[in-house]
């Protein structure tokens, strides 16, 4: 399985055997990559029904063992310890979604308004961890961001 170079460089970014919870993963390649070469656990979640349904016929094409809900963001997701990515949307979006108390680290890839994004994650006490760029048809900034207190 090949993936975008935005989205391969996501992956990289992720340990093996890490858990996952991927909103607005589309179709889901990044979470059946992760799961078939990192062995990691995802969740990937889409608003859009079409979407989750492909994200199931491509993990059972793939063979891999992912859990696929339709759910608009974080409602409702009890979250642990999982790494959250966002990827393949607007700033805007990405607060909405992440505009609540959340300590989880983060690994975001905003299409829009980078600095607008780098400045949210300030208020709410995360630092960037590691920051990558990927020149694919267009520069994109995938930000692996970590809560301050989470590491004193």
């Amino acid at each position: 399985m090949r993936l975008s170079k935005r989205l391969k460089a996501i992956s990289d970014l992720i340990n093996p055997n890490s858990k996952i919870i991927d909103v607005g993963a589309d179709h889901a390649f990044l979470d059946i990559y992760l799961n078939l070469y990192k062995k990691c656990e995802c969740l990937a979640i889409d608003k859009s029904k079409y979407a989750c349904r492909s994200a199931l016929e491509n993990a059972d094409k793939y063979k891999a063992n992912i859990k696929v809900i339709t759910n608009d963001g974080l409602k409702g997701i009890d979250l642990n310890n999982e790494i959250i990515v966002i990827s393949g949307m607007g700033t805007k979006n990405i607060m909405k979604i992440l505009d609540f108390d959340i300590k989880n680290d983060l690994i975001l890839s905003s299409h829009t308004n980078i600095e607008d994004l780098k400045n949210f994650l300030k208020e709410k006490k995360y630092y960037i961890y590691k920051e990558v760029i990927v020149d694919e048809y267009k520069k994109y900034d995938i930000i692996y961001a970590r809560k301050e207190e989470k590491y004193d």
